[in-house]
């Protein structure tokens, strides 16, 4: 079973602090005028207790490495990447001819001192992320020749939940478990109330779970 997404912790979050009633009023997307402020404040206490489950369980929050493309333009020296990318895992490759384009040593500014001119053409075979803007900025220009050409690439992907489709980093019984937490985060930002021992016992037994532990009887500090 696919693990739950964004939109539906919304929904249980909401269901639990009293704002939507059963199931009969679930939400169907992350936009509704007259409960805006109730489902942002969801979104953000998902990701919140999200981070906190994975610190108290002292695991690595999962990158979720992905996949995409860039295709070679004429005169074209900087491309859009992935707008949820974390970190670019060089190289990019031309599957098809069997190319690569490798990350400039030094970096951006170390590429700019090495071609002042900004006027080299052909086939790229180094680049570097401009940090102006995120852009992949190439070693040369490509030319009719090179127009077309398809390179792929791997990075890690952002982890932060803002699409309702977005996927949990965890399955059904952490993803339970873990309801009663966000819950006191809603309450705690919304309502400023906010049961500690509630959300402690929560995250700890979310913890466990993600770790596949036995259960404990109390999750008091040492």
């Amino acid at each position: 079973m696919a693990n739950k997404t964004l939109l539906n912790a919304t929904n249980e979050i909401l269901k639990r602090v009293g704002i939507i009633a059963g199931d009969a009023g679930l939400l169907t997307s992350l936009t509704d005028s007259a409960r805006q402020k109730s489902i942002d404040t969801a979104i953000q206490v998902t990701n919140e207790g999200i981070a906190d489950l994975y610190v108290a369980s002292n695991s690595a929050l999962p990158n979720k490495q992905a996949e995409s493309t860039i295709t070679l333009v004429t005169g074209t020296r900087n491309y859009t990447l992935a707008t949820t990318l974390v970190m670019l895992r060089w190289p990019l490759i031309d599957r098809t001819n069997n190319q690569y384009i490798t990350e400039y040593p030094g970096g951006y500014n170390a590429m700019l001192i090495g071609d002042m001119e900004q006027d080299d053409t052909g086939l790229p075979h180094w680049a570097a992320i401009r940090p102006t803007d995120g852009a992949l900025f190439m070693d040369r220009a490509p030319t009719s020749v090179e127009n077309g050409r398809v390179y792929t690439y791997q990075y890690d992907k952002d982890t932060v939940l803002t699409l309702l489709t977005d996927t949990v980093p965890f399955g059904d019984e952490v993803f339970r478990a873990m309801v009663p937490a966000w819950a006191q985060l809603w309450r705690r930002d919304r309502q400023n109330s906010f049961d500690e021992p509630i959300y402690r016992r929560a995250v700890g037994d979310a913890s466990l779970r993600l770790r596949k532990l036995p259960m404990r009887d109390n999750y008091s500090p040492r």
